[in-house]
């Protein structure tokens, strides 16, 4: 019974990358410390990283599967992606982190009316998504050392160029958004990136699908009341009003 319970523990895992204690608890109908001692049993085997209230797959990272993540929820991505491109003004400099709803994000400035922006990213797959659009925005990548798996870059020298700018509004996706702890990464350096992004920037928009409203993921970032808007394509009243209430604009493709 025990097997086929770390089964589905590492089932769920892999289906969500990252998992909070009380999810498991309610997905497996088992008690707290029932859970407690699986995830235990699963880190000492090398297969899981524990954090505080939850755990995840041994090296997973928000982008470890990007190029399968662009096939999830591919259509409600796309809807948040053309919600982001009207509230966009030309001329604007703006910083993009990586991920998928990102990309699709960047795929959608094709389609707009905007013609002049200037681009910044920390991100390869958010630096070729621009360089393979029809139109020709301005690009500058931040350079830095390249994390395998999310391609995104990182270190001293992404910091470095990151404090010498400004810009008009910083992109951003996530692992978590919750109304009480806040925004929340899964990669403490990427999270640490993005934080960055955010202090250097006059408006603050997180993209994010339904799954990740209401989660909390090991790393903070920022609190809702430094973010801007909220684009998502479905959210609760209860959750949607909290935002509201922190001084966020909940928008939903």
């Amino acid at each position: 019974m025990r097997e086929k319970r770390l089964e589905k523990i590492l089932n769920y895992l892999r289906e969500k990358g990252f998992a909070t204690i009380n999810e498991l608890k309610e997905s497996l109908n088992v008690s707290e410390a029932t859970i407690r001692r699986d995830l235990n049993l699963l880190k000492q085997h090398g297969l899981i990283e524990k954090y505080r209230g939850g755990a995840s797959l041994k090296g997973y990272s928000r982008e470890l599967s990007f190029f399968a993540r662009l096939d999830e929820f591919k259509n409600e991505k796309k809807r948040i992606a053309r919600k982001v491109v009207t509230i966009l003004e030309e001329h604007q400099i703006i910083a993009l982190g990586g991920g998928s709803t990102i990309y699709y994000t960047v795929c959608a400035l094709d389609d707009s009316s905007l013609h002049d922006l200037t681009i910044i990213t920390n991100s390869i797959t958010t630096a070729w998504a621009v360089i393979q659009l029809k139109k020709s925005f301005k690009l500058i990548h931040t350079g830095g050392t390249v994390r395998e798996g999310s391609f995104e870059c990182i270190g001293g020298h992404v910091f470095s160029f990151l404090e010498k700018m400004n810009f008009d509004v910083f992109i951003t996706g996530a692992d978590g958004i919750h109304p009480i702890v806040g925004v929340t990464f899964t990669d403490i350096e990427e999270a640490f990136v993005a934080r960055k992004m955010l202090e250097r920037s006059k408006r603050v928009i997180v993209v994010a699908d339904h799954r990740k409203i209401g989660k909390i993921a090991p790393i903070k970032m920022c609190d809702m009341n430094e973010v801007s808007y909220l684009i998502t394509d479905a959210l609760s009243n209860e959750i949607s009003l909290s935002l509201k209430k922190q001084g966020v604009n909940v928008m939903l493709a």
